[in-house]
């Protein structure tokens, strides 16, 4: 009769596979803890395009801040992607009080005055990039190029350039 081979019952060691090196150029990540002991995660604290493009040091700390002040009023006029509630069904009950809605009124015209500001096609790269955080090379006015990623950064500079005249930086 033939020995079965008993399984080793020995824990394996825990490890984190942190993916390539050539993945980790593509932004700032940090270690962070984990449940498990002597186990780190890395997470990427770049998710937003113009904190990635400030890192690569594609635009400058003025167009930076430019564009984060546009993205707090974009964000503050209720103007960004509001996702879906976890629970199907559920509505929640009650509106915004007055004193709200008259801040989104007029965060809503703050943002409308610096898109006028900027002009027309450079305004549309602006909500694209800032306010909806997709990338420049995915805007729809560098659709037909043939380098969609460098034509949409030097759209995104040009119209980053007029923010920074808008807010005086």
């Amino acid at each position: 009769m033939a020995k079965k081979k008993q399984k080793n019952k020995q824990s394996r060691n825990q490890y984190a596979d942190h993916g390539s090196a050539e993945r980790r150029q593509h932004g700032i990540f940090v270690e962070v803890e984990t449940a498990v002991a002597g186990v780190k995660a890395i997470r990427n604290v770049t998710t937003d395009p113009i904190a990635t493009y400030k890192a690569r040091g594609t635009i400058t700390p003025e167009q930076f801040l430019a564009a984060d002040n546009f993205a707090h009023e974009y964000r503050q006029a209720a103007l960004s992607a509001v996702y879906a509630h976890v629970r199907f069904g559920h509505v929640p009950t009650g509106g915004l009080a007055d004193g709200a809605l008259v801040k989104i009124q007029q965060s809503k015209l703050r943002v409308r005055k610096a898109l006028q500001h900027v002009g027309y096609p450079l305004a549309d790269i602006l909500e694209h990039v800032v306010g909806d955080s997709q990338v420049a090379g995915s805007w729809k006015g560098v659709r037909m190029s043939k380098r969609p990623d460098q034509d949409g950064m030097v759209a995104l500079r040009l119209a980053l350039d007029g923010l920074v005249a808008w807010y005086k930086i």
